[in-house]
């Protein structure tokens, strides 16, 4: 082990690299100009981090005196304190502040806080990081540290196994494991782009970056012109990436090289306080931001999330700053008062007393985030908070998401149960949505309706949905395709299913009702192919391909005889209702959240397009919920207390209630020609 690599030396630089890091990523989410790629940050520590545990394991393997138990104990005290704490106070404070849906939603994501394993809670049901989502989630920065400990459960195990059985050839295993996670990472962020971002496998080579450093033994440099060239270009590269790169495109990828190779040479060149480079890197105040940085890192996030979420408005900047300085302030209490007691040669507590308590307070914590889980469940909200914040009816939790193999049965008969199924309605979520109408209507004139439905599955013959942009390389997608990725079979089996049903059962009525802008629409991020734009289509071709989709199903539908009614979509609201009428009440605000009926026309003229040129050829009739919605001139949101919405997009039963006498025309119209 070359002499560089003993850690038991304090390295200035590291620090300041630490520093420049956490800085990134603040800056990127305080919204200061010119970060908009500062997430790099999180890609710096992670080769920080696999340097510094690669060259303390190999040092102590050396020497014969590494310990499981040892290094477990020097991660928990390095780790833990701080962020129980953190934690604790999240918890305390996200009760206070946040509405009991979001409540609940996030602290039964932070239940797995603790164990280490919030990244696969994100992964699963933040989206994208950056996303609207994501960033209401005060907890979401604790991915990058469950990446690290689930990085960190095998990588001792492995290092030892190296030592022992693979004599000693660390650049040579790490680095093939290292190669095989970054091709991993580049394919994966084309397929599932938040699997790259939240889960270790697409993320490892960059920690194995910092490793492969320390265990490289790497000649060192010896002329300081060098070095310092070297860590300038390291710089140069990291703060380079901080400015140019963008949550516009998937992330990781190939560019994620950049900063750790930005970092990795930083590191490699160990500029000393000697040279004019090492004194700029040796920076005083610098250092004391990277002896916080992780600290700086716990509080600089939850702080602003929950700030934004009790203010609702945007922060102005200064209220921004303002947040900045009481995130570094509490960064150097925590330091102080809660990292430095447990760490060093006079640290608190004895091995197993640091084990039993972290296991203690951890369970205590998870006990706590638990009860507040259950606390804020939609049984448990009071009369006005179940107006405030309207959840899916029982019939729609029970008809929700009806699989290929369900339609058979079928599965949800609404209207009068006992009746002949007369007609089938048939869509996505917006689909479910508008369920408590459909129902009420068919109720009163005494018939019965399927529902027919899976979520961002629109009713389209012959399309296929994507959620992931396709590969840039065509050789790529072919292998993509060939291997049953990139395309989605799942909503093509259930049209087709539905579509049997229809036929072999003799529906003579069929509603069609769906999120249509979303398949219309680039800003949503749902790629459509079909025959005509099989593979390489980007979502330019979504509007054609859903014309198309919707041509052949009104073609099948006609040709047997089928009366089709397509219900036009709701007006989409550009605010999550039921937070920002109950933000705006709490802080006593006089907002008005509806668009006008022209903003409604604008939002949704790429299906309208479609519709009315298709009108021309095939004989369908349109049901208009807008009519009703928007009868004032503006689209309401609200009735006094009680939300139309469940979010921006869905209904509410009480507004799918709004829309009610729209679906009157299919008792009026005649029959199929």
């Amino acid at each position: 082990m070359d002499h560089r690599h003993d850690v038991s030396h304090y390295r200035a630089d590291i620090d300041v690299l630490r520093a420049i890091a956490v800085l990134a990523v603040t800056f990127l989410h305080y919204k200061v100009p010119g970060f908009g790629g500062g997430f790099v940050g999180v890609d710096v520590f992670f080769v920080i981090s696999g340097y510094l545990i690669a060259a303390g394991i190999g040092s102590d393997l050396a020497v014969g005196r590494f310990s499981l138990l040892s290094f477990y104990e020097r991660r928990i005290r390095r780790i833990i304190p701080a962020l129980f704490v953190m934690y604790g106070l999240v918890l305390v404070a996200s009760a206070t502040i946040l509405f009991p849906p979001e409540s609940h939603t996030q602290s039964r994501m932070a239940l797995l806080v603790v164990p280490f394993l919030a990244n696969y809670a994100f992964f699963e049901n933040a989206g994208a990081y950056g996303g609207e989502f994501a960033n209401q989630i005060a907890l979401l920065h604790t991915w990058s540290l469950a990446v690290e400990e689930q990085f960190y459960l095998l990588f001792p195990l492995l290092m030892v196994a190296i030592a022992r059985f693979g004599a000693k050839r660390y650049v040579t295993v790490l680095g093939c494991l290292a190669l095989c996670s970054l091709v991993l990472c580049v394919i994966a962020v084309r397929v599932i782009p938040r699997a790259a971002f939240y889960l270790p496998p697409f993320r490892a080579w960059e920690l194995l970056t910092g490793a492969l450093l320390a265990v490289g033994r790497i000649p060192p440099l010896r002329d300081p012109h060098v070095r310092g060239a070297v860590a300038l270009l390291g710089l140069a590269l990291i703060i380079g990436s901080s400015v140019f790169l963008s949550l516009d495109r998937p992330y990781p990828s190939e560019l994620t090289l950049l900063p750790c190779v930005g970092a990795a040479a930083i590191i490699y060149a160990n500029c000393g306080v000697s040279t004019p480079m090492g004194r700029l890197l040796g920076n005083p105040v610098m250092r004391r931001i990277g002896s916080c940085s992780y600290s700086i890192y716990l509080y600089h996030w939850p702080l602003l999330v929950l700030a934004q979420y009790y203010a609702f408005e945007p922060l102005a900047p200064l209220a921004r700053a303002a947040l900045l300085v009481v995130s570094i302030l509490l960064a150097a209490l925590s330091w102080r008062y809660v990292e430095q007691p447990f760490r060093g040669p006079n640290a608190w507590l004895q091995r197993p007393a640091v084990f039993g308590l972290a296991a203690a307070t951890g369970a205590a914590l998870m006990v706590v985030a638990a009860g507040i889980y259950l606390q804020t469940r939609v049984s448990q909200y009071t009369h006005q908070q179940s107006r405030s914040f309207p959840s899916d009816t029982a019939a729609q939790l029970r008809c929700r998401n009806t699989s290929p193999e369900q339609v058979q049965k079928p599965p949800c008969i609404l209207g009068e149960a006992t009746a002949p199924v007369a007609a089938v309605l048939w869509g996505d979520s917006h689909a479910l949505a508008v369920l408590p109408a459909v129902d009420a209507a068919y109720a009163r004139h005494h018939e019965a309706v399927m529902l027919a439905q899976h979520g961002g599955c629109p009713p389209l013959l012959g399309v296929r949905i994507r959620i992931f942009q396709p590969a840039q390389s065509q050789l790529l997608h072919s292998w993509l395709e060939a291997a049953g990725y990139g395309k989605s079979e799942a909503c093509k089996r259930h049209t087709d299913a539905v579509l049997d049903w229809i036929i072999s059962h003799h529906i003579r009525t069929v509603i069609l009702a769906g999120h249509w802008i979303a398949y219309t629409e680039s800003a949503n991020r749902q790629w459509l192919s079909d025959s005509e734009s099989p593979g390489d289509g980007s979502a330019r071709d979504n509007t054609a391909i859903f014309a198309r989709g919707l041509e052949r199903l009104l073609a099948v539908l006609q040709r047997e005889h089928v009366r089709v009614f397509v219900f036009e979509d709701v007006p989409q609201s550009p605010v999550y209702v039921p937070y920002a009428l109950a933000a705006a009440r709490r802080r006593g605000l006089e907002l008005d959240f509806r668009i006008t009926r022209a903003q409604y026309d604008s939002q949704q003229s790429s299906p309208t397009e479609v519709f009315e040129r298709l009108r021309k050829q095939y004989t369908f009739h349109i049901l208009e919920p807008q009519e009703l919605l928007c009868a004032g001139g503006k689209c309401a949101v609200a009735n006094n207390a009680d939300s139309l919405y469940v979010d921006d997009e869905h209904l509410s039963a009480l507004g799918a209630m709004v829309t009610e006498p729209a679906f009157e025309m299919i008792w009026r119209a005649g029959p199929a020609g």
